[in-house]
């Protein structure tokens, strides 16, 4: 065998072992302050309570049975919502904690379709966030913003050991999962009652919500339980939102209140200098 053609099946070795190197791996995240705080609108904390509460659970022992009778994904978004949420102009994705069963160190977070190779954190080790020492609580929420022409997906990487997890999409299949192909999402839509900025003003109504459960073990794997709750979001699809949220109406009177009452006492003490 000549020198050349030694080489060049080496290096065809070489290719096929990173090949099957990289489809075992997730990519490596340090650590992220979370982006999932309480609700922006003070309003959506008793609306979530009241229309997702039934999704708020941290263990086996209580975790609603109607996930697993939840749509099998992964999720064709448009036709779930009954048209595309996406909007031309732009907008955004605001995705709500709601509920965990997992127990290894997995982390959340979202790829822009205009880099998809990109992977952004949004919470990491999130394992324990209802145990009263983790960063995220159910109800908590954070909003992804997209640009004109573009579109975003939410992915759930496995905390597990190589060969146990995977990187799995909401809305679109698994990466680094190896030979596991098999859809490791169950989804629901939901209306739900959101306070929102809709572009011009703050509205109260309701929003179709997506709602997706992760199986984050791979098929295959001695406990892979398929049960799609290891971690559930609920998504909604909307205009683009502030990081400064906009004053709920009830706030706009309470501004009016006292703006009138400085006005009244300038005149009085406008009166007085005279």
């Amino acid at each position: 065998m000549t020198t050349s053609v030694k080489s060049s099946l080496a290096a065809g070795i070489a290719a096929t072992l990173v090949s099957i190197a990289s489809a075992q791996m997730v990519p490596p995240f340090s650590d992220v302050p979370s982006a999932f705080t309480t609700p922006s609108y003070a309003s959506n904390v008793a609306l979530y309570q009241a229309q997702l509460g039934d999704l708020y659970f941290d263990s086996d022992a209580n975790v609603p049975s109607s996930v697993q009778t939840w749509n099998h994904g992964p999720v064709d978004v448009a036709a779930a919502l009954g048209g595309s949420p996406w909007k031309a102009e732009g907008g955004s994705v605001k995705a709500i904690f709601l509920g965990e069963t997992a127990g290894w160190a997995n982390d959340f977070g979202y790829t822009p379709s205009s880099a998809p190779d990109t992977y952004v954190p949004l919470a990491t080790n999130i394992e324990n966030a209802l145990d009263g020492t983790g960063t995220i609580q159910s109800g908590f929420e954070t909003t992804v913003n997209y640009a004109a022409g573009t579109t975003v997906d939410f992915w759930l990487n496995s905390g597990g050991p190589i060969g146990m997890g995977g990187l799995f999409y909401a809305f679109d299949g698994n990466r680094f999962s190896g030979s596991d192909s098999s859809v490791h999402t169950r989804w629901q839509v939901r209306d739900v009652t959101t306070t929102y900025f809709n572009g011009v003003t703050t509205v109260t109504e309701a929003v179709p919500t997506l709602l997706v459960g992760f199986e984050d073990t791979r098929l295959g794997v001695s406990f892979y339980d398929g049960d799609f709750n290891d971690f559930v979001f609920g998504f909604q699809f909307l205009p683009t939102q502030s990081n400064t949220p906009v004053p709920e109406p009830s706030t706009y009177g309470l501004l009016g209140g006292v703006a009138l009452m400085g006005l009244v006492a300038l005149r009085r003490f406008k009166r007085k200098a005279a």
